[in-house]
């Protein structure tokens, strides 16, 4: 099969991801914005975006409609990214991110996307379970719209079941909670997250890592990636469990940061690399992702200098 095709990314809730500058938030007052920026995004969207930044090769499914959905098109062929949209009759949804020059404080602001028709969220469960036939990996990633099911994630996974297809699911919620009703390969949870599945405080280590452990022996995901900001991230599945903290850097925008780390970590996994590895490589990219402007996603120069730093923060803990 085509190389575009290893890698499958899904994404139920597409949007225009808007980002601008304005010198102080005050209410009722006009505020003349600068800098703006407008990309493609959403889960899977930035998934397949930072993939193509960092050398890798990805198709992106997702619902387009209206001329949001036709922008989002060209803006993905732009940079390059092979898409599959299926035609919906809603306006994909705009996002919002102001930053506040005087604290630099970001702002952002997600739209709950338009009314999907049952015959669209089902078309497009349809089009990734054909394209992903033959994938190494699915990645399914981002917010539910209204009317989509609440186990929409729990559907895509139950597609691959019993084939090599490799599912990744990235979400949050009550979406996550019925997604991990299926035997999913990866999850990758902020601790936030990881709280509202368990209904736990998981603010010591020791019971972030008993929690992390006792998801993967009782089969509810194969590796959980535990994300942790400032903290850095843990890795568990059922050989190993590792802590790995970040590293330092000036943080500029945190868009599209956990979509780079998902992106990186699945292009090294597919490549054949070790799962701590390809953790690092994650935590790299989500690492260059926050030096980046507005909704600017990692830079592959960047990438690979921090995954080198993150390899020699490892090395030294063994």
């Amino acid at each position: 099969m085509s190389d575009d095709h290893r890698i499958v990314t899904l994404t139920i809730n597409p949007s225009l991801d808007i980002s601008a500058d304005v010198d102080t938030l005050e209410p009722t007052t006009k505020m003349r914005c600068r800098n703006v920026m407008i990309d493609p995004g959403g889960g899977g969207i930035n998934v397949s975006r930072a993939i193509t930044l960092l050398g890798g090769t990805t198709t992106a499914v997702f619902p387009a409609g209206g001329s949001t959905g036709r922008s989002i098109n060209s803006m993905l062929s732009d940079e390059g990214v092979r898409s599959e949209a299926v035609s919906m009759e809603g306006t994909n949804r705009q996002n919002f991110a102001i930053r506040e020059k005087e604290s630099g404080r970001q702002y952002r602001f997600a739209l709950p996307g338009p009314q999907i028709r049952e015959e669209e969220w089902r078309q497009s469960l349809h089009k990734t379970g054909k394209l992903g036939e033959a994938a190494d990996f699915v990645v399914a990633s981002g917010s539910l719209p209204p009317g989509a099911p609440d186990d929409f994630y729990g559907r895509v996974v139950k597609l691959f079941n019993g084939s090599p297809t490799k599912v990744i699911v990235d979400t949050s919620g009550d979406a996550l909670k019925h997604a991990l009703q299926q035997e999913i390969y990866l999850i990758k949870p902020n601790r936030q997250e990881l709280e509202y599945i368990c209904g736990c405080s998981l603010v010591q280590e020791k019971d972030q890592e008993k929690m992390c452990r006792d998801m993967v022996d009782r089969g509810k995901c194969e590796v959980l990636v535990l994300t942790l900001g400032k903290d850095g991230a843990l890795l568990t599945s059922a050989e190993e469990q590792v802590r790995i903290p970040a590293l330092k850097v000036r943080e500029v925008s945190s868009i599209g940061a956990g979509d780079s780390f998902v992106g990186a970590m699945v292009l090294a996994l597919q490549r054949g690399e070790e799962l701590a590895d390809a953790l690092l490589y994650g935590m790299a990219a989500g690492t260059a992702a926050l030096t980046t402007e507005a909704t600017q996603l990692c830079r592959k120069e960047d990438t690979d200098r921090l995954f080198e730093e993150y390899r020699e923060i490892h090395r030294a803990q063994r």
